[in-house]
């Protein structure tokens, strides 16, 4: 394991664990139900809506949230947002679709909420809220993603993918209700890497090279496969999405310093 990295990471935990009665973020404001926004008419079925829906605003508590080296790095700029209402929000728009989406210091949040599902398509469920980088490419040079994830309201749902538009995905992190994190292989059978992690963070390094990919949990290898991807390109994506799976409950979880190709702080 990366010694510094996991001394900074123990450091942070000790001071949770002592402020843990205290909430890691603040909202101000109110949002309503799915069912509400569906019936104003600013998502409309069938097509990627310009509009966006805004949300009450989270203040995220910087202070015990970025509590590494790597928490404190810039979120990489060169992104994108795919939501249930739009698959591709360009980051000077990304204020208009803050019900799902918000920036506060270096971390993001990202939120679903209960009975939400897909509607920009015909694709059933589908309820997601991602990021994803402007960077792709196919088999050949390696590319990296790094990021440290808090779980604030856990929810069944993929946190993170490697994804090719063609292929699909060839490696993805899953969260539980629970807080606890699987490892999951294309090919090959799935790993529990980490337990009961709410409001724990944990940092997550992923690299590709259209092909092969290596999985780092805290700077520790924790997995690896191979996932041939002959046409289309990959990116990296994270936040939620939950597939065919119905959104039960309300969910939200942090992302602190993500990056691409960005350098790992000791």
């Amino acid at each position: 394991m990366n010694k510094p990295l996991f001394l900074s990471l123990l450091v942070g935990l000790s001071f949770l664990h002592a402020a843990s009665s205290e909430p890691l973020f603040k909202q101000k404001g109110t949002d309503p139900s799915f069912e509400q926004i569906v019936k104003s008419g600013k998502l409309p079925k069938g097509g990627n809506s310009k509009t966006g829906v805004t949300g009450s605003t989270i203040s995220v508590d910087n202070r015990r949230v970025e509590i590494t080296p790597n928490t404190k790095r810039s979120i990489t700029r060169e992104i994108k947002l795919h939501t249930l209402g739009n698959s591709a929000i360009p980051r000077q728009d990304f204020e208009n679709w803050s019900r799902w989406y918000q920036e506060d210091g270096n971390t993001q949040v990202f939120r679903l909420f209960k009975g939400e599902e897909n509607v920009h398509n015909a694709r059933a469920n589908a309820a997601r809220t991602e990021a994803f980088s402007e960077l792709n490419w196919k088999e050949g040079d390696w590319h990296q993603w790094s990021g440290t994830y808090t779980l604030i309201k856990p929810h069944g749902a993929a946190i993170f993918q490697a994804k090719n538009d063609v292929n699909d995905w060839s490696v993805q992190l899953n969260m539980n209700s629970k807080g606890d994190v699987t490892l999951n292989h294309r090919r090959g059978g799935d790993q529990v890497i980490a337990k009961d992690m709410v409001g724990k963070p944990f940092h997550i390094l992923v690299r590709d090279n259209g092909k092969d990919y290596e999985v780092h949990l805290d700077g520790k290898e924790v997995g690896k496969g191979s996932y041939p991807r002959p046409a289309g390109k990959t990116n990296f994506r994270w936040g939620m999405y939950l597939g065919k799976n119905v959104v039960t409950q309300d969910a939200m979880i942090f992302v602190s310093g993500a990056t691409v190709d960005g350098k790992e702080k000791k």
